[in-house]
């Protein structure tokens, strides 16, 4: 069962200053995001070929998960393609994968003001985060998860999914994902490639891996949780709320 210190509810114990933080920091966001959505003209469009999934082929269902500050991404393990992301085969009993992106600290032990100002100024890493499951992906999260919304993507979009999860790992010397310790010992955290900060967050890694997937979103205007789930619903189906 997925630990429930990683829920919503478990936000509200964070220190005062963390939140006073997080406030100064989307408000800095909110002023740059207006200035980007002006430059920007008209909407973005799926990438060609890649979304939606053509006629007559079987699309790939996936899951985009909003549990709180964090957005992650979840597949079901038996659609990967042979040969992509091979570090998945470490969770072979399991169904379902749930993937995200954050900083080495903040992503594995409980958020306190320091770790909070050091992830978002001064951060010294990222980690992957997998969370491996079998059975409904909405039991799963009962609890836990605020919106969690279904995206159906074609086969070489999903396929160019898995291939941005496996470029994420930072591999050893022996070409081996290198775990990471955490406080919460049901979740996995691997060492992961990519500079963690206040304007390259969890939702920017995952707004890019639907990018990847041909999905018509900008990850530049997807800093917030908020702003990946209200942009998922343009192009996929919300299938649980809390």
């Amino acid at each position: 069962m997925l630990s429930r210190c990683r829920s919503s509810d478990s936000i509200s114990s964070i220190h005062g200053f963390a939140h006073f933080v997080f406030f100064v920091r989307n408000f800095v966001l909110v002023t740059f995001g207006c200035v980007m959505c002006l430059a920007a003209t008209g909407c973005v469009s799926p990438v060609k070929g890649l979304f939606p999934a053509p006629p007559g082929q079987m699309p790939r269902t996936i899951y985009v998960i909003h549990r709180g500050l964090h957005t992650g991404v979840i597949v079901r393990a038996a659609d990967i393609p042979p040969g992509v992301w091979p570090e998945h085969e470490a969770f072979h009993d399991s169904e379902y994968l749930e993937t995200g992106w954050g900083d080495i600290q903040g992503y594995r032990y409980p958020l306190t003001s320091g770790i909070v100002l050091r992830a978002m100024f001064a951060s010294k890493g990222s980690v992957l985060f997998v969370h491996a499951f079998r059975g409904s992906v909405t039991n799963e999260y009962d609890g836990i998860a605020k919106k969690i919304i279904a995206v159906q993507l074609s086969r070489p979009g999903f396929e160019r999914m898995c291939e941005y999860f496996q470029n994420t790992y930072a591999l050893g010397r022996q070409g081996w994902p290198i775990p990471m310790p955490a406080y919460y010992p049901e979740e996995s955290f691997f060492l992961a490639h990519g500079h963690y900060s206040a304007i390259n967050d969890c939702n920017k890694w995952t707004a890019r891996a639907l990018r990847s997937a041909g999905c018509p979103i900008r990850p530049w205007h997807s800093l917030w949780a908020g702003s990946v789930m209200r942009r998922c619903r343009h192009f996929g189906v919300e299938v649980f709320r809390r």
